[in-house]
């Protein structure tokens, strides 16, 4: 499986300044293609700065059940993740408690919640960043 860390362009092109080294140098090292010392140092700080590790070809472990407006995907310990295509909004919730919403929504944000929520359902633990 394919693994990254996405981060915005502007976080991007932070990290080619903080270590000094080149946007396909930043590139390959978010992709897993660089190792070493900076390489992983560029990929701690995504991170810390708001970037998400995914993995290519996830498929969430859930039951889905359509909505009115959308789907909502049940996974373990009772995480729910409903999203409204209507209005590209998401909700993550665990226990009936809200965890996160989220507007704009779009494929990449839903697997990043996707992803989140099969973590919380297992792990019992969440980072998402703001």
């Amino acid at each position: 499986m394919k693994k990254s860390i996405k981060v915005k362009p502007a976080l991007e092109k932070r990290l080619e300044d903080i270590y000094d080294v080149s946007q396909q140098f930043v590139s390959y090292a978010l992709s897993f293609q660089r190792h070493g010392a900076i390489a992983e140092a560029i990929r701690r700080a995504a991170l810390q700065l708001g970037g998400v590790y995914v993995e290519e070809g996830f498929v969430p472990t859930c039951s889905i059940e359509r909505t009115k407006d959308g789907f909502r995907q049940i996974f373990a310990d009772e995480v729910v993740l409903t999203v409204n295509i209507k209005d590209s909004s998401a909700e993550l919730t665990h226990r009936g408690a809200l965890v996160h919403s989220a507007i704009n929504v779009t494929l990449d944000d839903w697997t990043i919640l996707a992803m989140k929520a099969q973590q919380l359902g297992q792990d019992g633990r969440l980072s998402i960043p703001a």
